[in-house]
């Protein structure tokens, strides 16, 4: 009876050691994984700083090409108005230029 009472005592003794270590294990486990979080974030941060810097700089682009090919278009728009009413004043100021020249009306 006594080598049964032992034997238990010991597999107790057992036991409670193999839950300490157990217990140390999942303590330095969880550690690790608040550790290995806090890095993660860190990373995280940065790149969504990254991208974020990224998506804004090719926003910029894409604002920057767009308003010049507006310019650009406008611009031609312009200079057709422009060569269009010449032409149209080119005949007035001829006119006006021959009146004067010859003194008629």
């Amino acid at each position: 009876m006594q080598e049964i009472i032992e034997l238990i005592n010991k597999a107790e003794a057992q036991a409670a050691e193999i839950k300490a270590n157990a217990l140390a294990k999942a303590a330095e486990i969880a550690a690790a994984a608040e550790e290995r979080a806090a890095d993660i974030e860190k990373l995280s941060e940065a790149d969504c700083k990254s991208l974020r810097e990224q998506i804004a700089k090719n926003a910029a682009a894409e604002a920057q090409r767009r308003y010049d090919d507006e310019i650009t278009v406008n611009r031609a728009k312009a200079a057709k108005y422009c060569a269009d009413r010449l032409k149209e004043t080119d005949k007035t100021v001829n006119d006006i230029v021959r009146r004067i020249t010859r003194g008629s009306r």
